[in-house]
């Protein structure tokens, strides 16, 4: 089995992939306008952000198992709770620890969507309950009961897209998130159309959940090398070996969750609190302004994304000046994709929103603030990724300090002073500035021996170079 390395296939189908997400939005977008009412806009809104919330219930299993696949492939023989064990480190692949770390996966995945799944049934039906109250219309628990199975399908079947990670699969894993994403729009362009409402929408996520999954069941049957090796594995997975995993992964999937937890409070879940504060008109079009800004950043971390089961394996093999390489190109690319990113969509489409719904207020100062936070937010976050890459999360504590503070300055600005819109996204970043979004960087750098403004010159240098290749 080679080392994991990216190819331009894999940087490709991730560019495709975060475009064809970024396009379906843009176009299912101005179907969900025309076709909800405000309130039902709303309420779409907090669907997806509490379908969100509920997929970090996963508790930072996914890149964990993920992270450890890629170094048992690199050739780990023994799994490290942090950091790596060198001296394990090995040529060729231990099948049958390969073997009980997905098994491994497939148990945890299993048990968290029967957990979320009550949660949602019960905790999350009282909270739809409480903020429709009043809402005219039969859809609202019809299609609240197809985001629950959604998730819950979401959830069970995760082990399929870690594995295509873990393998180094980067292209495999955006080419199911591509088709699936596309039946989406086609299923619920279609049930918009003929009146479907709030449930052709939610039947579109069910079909993007499930497709998602079956897209990348048959890419797993592509890496035919593997599969026939993990095989030929002679030992039988034992619960004990499990447990030992489970426990050897749980040392840092806890914490990783209680920083996904942390980051989510700061984006997504601020609809949420918007619809607590705000109403559902006014959290439609604040979410609105955040969807616009979640697809810039995802645009812009595509290229960096690409190279983390790179930058893994890097850390793996103990390869110091290629994680330079890595983390230099992938945040000079950062900076200059989400510029591009947000004046495309300054230019592009914020003009021409109210022509599908007139009564939408667009505030282009709001969206160029709410841009400025979220770029420096998923900066130090890009920056994070690479830091667990080397099995360790020293961030947790900074992350789950700045979630408290932005969700009690949230009630202060929001609920005390009443700043609307303003309020959530001061609050929030008020709480990073002070710290996570310089000490990460910072504390990256130091691990590989250079310094921030040293790493944006190689960076510089290196897509110079990059331009200065493609012009001869």
């Amino acid at each position: 089995m080679p080392s994991i390395t990216n190819t331009k296939t894999d940087v490709l189908w991730n560019y495709i992939g975060t475009s064809v997400s970024m396009a379906s939005g843009f176009v299912l977008l101005p179907l969900l306008m025309h076709f909800l009412s405000s309130d039902e806009l709303g309420l779409w809104y907090v669907y997806i952000a509490v379908a969100n919330l509920a997929m970090l219930f996963e508790f930072g299993f996914n890149p964990t198992f993920a992270r450890n696949i890629v170094f048992v492939v690199s050739g780990a023989r023994k799994l490290s709770a942090e950091g790596r064990d060198a001296a394990s480190v090995g040529e060729g692949v231990d099948w049958h620890l390969l073997n009980v770390l997905i098994r491994a996966s497939k148990i945890a995945y299993a048990f968290i969507a029967i957990v979320t799944l009550v949660g949602l049934a019960t905790v999350g039906s009282l909270y739809m309950a409480y903020i429709t109250e009043g809402l005219e219309g039969a859809s609202v628990w019809p299609s609240w009961v197809l985001f629950c199975v959604a998730i819950f399908l979401n959830l069970y079947f995760l082990y399929s897209i870690t594995v295509l990670r873990g393998y180094g699969d980067v292209a495999g894993e955006n080419r199911a998130k591509t088709f699936a994403k596309l039946a989406q729009l086609a299923v619920s362009a279609v049930l918009l159309a003929c009146g479907a409402g709030l449930i052709g929408a939610a039947i579109g996520y069910v079909v993007n959940s499930v497709l998602m999954r079956a897209f990348a069941f048959v890419r797993l049957r592509k890496h035919r090398e593997i599969q026939e090796e993990r095989a030929s594995d002679p030992k039988k997975v034992s619960f004990n070996e499990i447990r030992g995993v489970l426990g050897t992964v749980g040392h840092l999937a806890w914490r990783d969750g209680v920083v996904q937890l942390a980051c989510y409070s700061s984006t997504q879940g601020m609809s949420i609190i918007a619809s607590l504060y705000l109403g559902l008109a006014e959290t439609g079009t604040y979410s609105i302004l955040l969807q616009l800004v979640t697809a810039i950043y995802n645009f812009a971390c595509a290229y960096p994304k690409s190279f983390f089961p790179s930058m893994q394996a890097a850390f793996a093999s103990g390869a110091r000046e290629r994680q330079v390489k890595i983390v230099s190109s992938g945040a000079v690319a950062y900076w200059a994709l989400f510029l591009f990113g947000s004046c495309g969509v300054f230019f592009v489409i914020l003009p021409v929103l109210p022509l599908f719904k007139p009564d939408v207020q667009i505030d282009y100062l709001l969206f160029w603030t709410l841009a400025g936070y979220m770029a420096l937010l998923q900066h130090h976050s890009v920056f994070c990724c690479y830091i667990i890459s080397m099995n360790e999360i020293p961030y947790m504590g900074g992350y789950l300090v700045a979630a408290v503070v932005g969700l009690v300055l949230a009630y202060v600005f929001c609920g005390i002073f009443g700043w609307g819109a303003w309020g959530i996204i001061a609050s929030q970043a008020l709480s990073q500035i002070i710290y996570n979004n310089w000490k990460w960087p910072t504390y990256l750098c130091g691990k590989i021996g250079t310094t921030y403004p040293a790493l944006l010159k190689t960076g510089l240098l290196y897509w110079r170079g990059k331009i200065a290749e493609k012009k001869v």
